[in-house]
């Protein structure tokens, strides 16, 4: 019943609206691309340095990396960005896309569903990492589930496992570590391997241990070393290992903090046992969550 109110209210929204507005898919270097990026350069709702990084997360050429809503007059007056993507889930290829920087102008704030109704009817793993809170009970309207995610916080601080002699190194040349990696590991590496972010590989020295390849973001939050784990191809093994991998880390990446975002505790890559730690909670939206519920924050806003 619900679902059929929503497909009535959507449709009699896409009537309303098209009245006035039309919305355009953006490619990279179109010439839609170029007026939509001076429109983020103008705009006061989002830091346009933010959202230029965000834009950078480009992996399927043939979807958009967003849309805009234009009025009669052809003027800009509102964009939705998307990383649409490919990943290997449970050995299944699947299709996702992330929706960020959902922008309307103050006087077309009522016609902001309509962007929404630009995205493709496939069956795609749709999610909103980063929601407006006014924005979420629209986007349930439009199927999207809203959801708990969590975001476990480690300090570093067990001086005593500095002092012992390290099992394990920390490769950071890709050169010297692509062949260890799968077929779908390579594929992660290609896509992310000219954007920003750390890309390693930690080695065990007596090499009984498969390498585990890793994407982490380092930042700097209120006077705070963090790294923020992206990827982590064996989560199993990195949390079995964790108390002799974490001075590797620490050490190599001088932070204080560490984060990691997932939905199912089996998919936290930290022990549940850790002194010093929180696990706090973030509203996220989802449409097509997966039943395995293994979604990380690869190919998201959230890596920024």
């Amino acid at each position: 019943m619900n679902q059929r109110k929503n497909e009535e209210f959507i449709e009699k929204v896409k009537i309303r609206a098209s009245k006035s507005l039309k919305i355009k898919e953006v490619f990279l270097y179109s010439e839609i691309f170029e007026k939509a990026n001076q429109y983020l350069r103008v705009q006061k709702y989002l830091e346009y340095n933010k959202v230029e990084k965000i834009l950078k997360n480009y992996f399927e050429p043939n979807h958009p990396l967003g849309y805009v809503m234009i009025d009669n007059n052809e003027k800009i007056v509102g964009f939705m960005g998307t990383i649409f993507s490919k990943k290997n889930i449970d050995k299944r290829i699947v299709k996702l896309c992330n929706i960020h920087s959902w922008i309307v102008d103050k006087d077309y704030r009522l016609n902001a569903f309509y962007l929404l109704t630009s995205l493709p009817e496939e069956d795609i793993i749709f999610t909103a990492f980063t929601p407006v809170k006014t924005l979420i009970g629209l986007l349930e309207k439009f199927d999207f589930k809203k959801m708990k995610m969590n975001l476990n916080i480690v300090a570093f601080f067990n001086f005593s496992l500095l002092k012992k002699k390290k099992q394990f190194f920390i490769e950071r040349k890709i050169e010297n570590f692509k062949n260890k990696l799968s077929d779908s590991d390579l594929n992660i590496l290609k896509n992310y391997k000219n954007l920003p972010y750390e890309k390693f590989v930690i080695i065990n020295k007596k090499q009984n241990l498969k390498p585990i390849f890793i994407i982490a973001s380092k930042i700097k939050k209120k006077g705070f070393n963090i790294l923020k784990f992206i990827y982590v191809s064996n989560k199993e093994e990195f949390k079995k290992k964790w108390y002799l991998l974490k001075s590797n880390i620490q050490s190599e990446f001088n932070v204080n903090l560490a984060f990691n975002y997932f939905f199912d505790e089996k998919d936290n890559i930290f022990p549940s046992n850790i002194i010093l730690s929180k696990t706090l909670k973030k509203e996220v939206c989802i449409k097509n969550f997966p039943e395995n519920k293994k979604l990380d924050i690869l190919y998201s806003d959230l890596v920024e």
